[in-house]
């Protein structure tokens, strides 16, 4: 009886209900983004991310599954290269870095659109920074 019982619980805990993606949009465009959000829960390897869509410039924040972080490059390459396609008008950051994903997720947090370009222009330099 016990032993049903920590079986029981034991599943029970296993629920994986955290959500995928984050998202923000300054500007509402309903089929853009229920397609790129399509696009990334298609993606196996990535565990969350943080997704801001301003005027023409798309944020992909990621964070990547931790076996598969030795691919991480190889995985934003592959993610950015599908929103180019499909999006080839749009300015795009996309990234696996950490830190990259924890200040999206701040800008997120704040939910305010004033001055947004200009923080996701800071990102921009962020992204492109070597750590």
């Amino acid at each position: 009886m016990l032993l049903t019982l920590c079986c029981c619980l034991l599943l029970a805990g296993c629920g994986n209900t955290d959500e995928k993606l984050t998202t923000f949009y300054a500007t509402y465009d309903g089929e853009k983004e229920t397609e790129i959000e399509d696009m990334l829960d298609k993606q196996k390897d990535i565990e969350h991310a943080n997704v801001i869509l301003v005027d023409d410039q798309l944020l992909v924040a990621m964070q990547v599954k931790p076996w598969k972080k030795y691919k991480k490059r190889s995985i934003e390459k592959k993610v950015e290269d599908e929103l180019k396609k499909d999006y080839p008008n749009l300015q795009l950051i996309v990234s696996a870095d950490f830190k990259l994903h924890w200040e999206s997720a701040k800008l997120i947090e704040k939910n305010e659109t004033k001055n947004l370009s200009k923080k996701l222009e800071d990102l921009r330099k962020l992204a492109k920074e070597e750590t």
